[in-house]
């Protein structure tokens, strides 16, 4: 999505459960500033982490590493 500040990244959530949904779009985004090609993964220690690059600016784009806090209902940068 492409907000104030360049592209952003969304988080929606499965009203079910389920990987097939019902999926709802969460109001905040995980990420507000310009970063493209986002995914988390967790480290072999079990840390939740977000990358992507950034600027979206060839040939300039280099790859982040960002720790993601997990709740219980949500995700967010740590």
């Amino acid at each position: 999505t492409l907000g104030h500040n360049g592209y952003t990244m969304g988080l929606a959530r499965s009203t079910s459960g389920n990987i097939t949904g019902p999926w709802e779009q969460l109001p905040e985004p995980l990420w507000t500033e310009d970063g493209g090609h986002g995914m988390l993964f967790r480290s072999f220690e079990g840390q939740l982490y977000l990358t992507l690059h950034q600027p979206n600016n060839t040939p300039e784009e280099r790859p982040h590493f960002f720790e993601i806090k997990e709740t219980k209902d949500n995700i967010c940068l740590k």
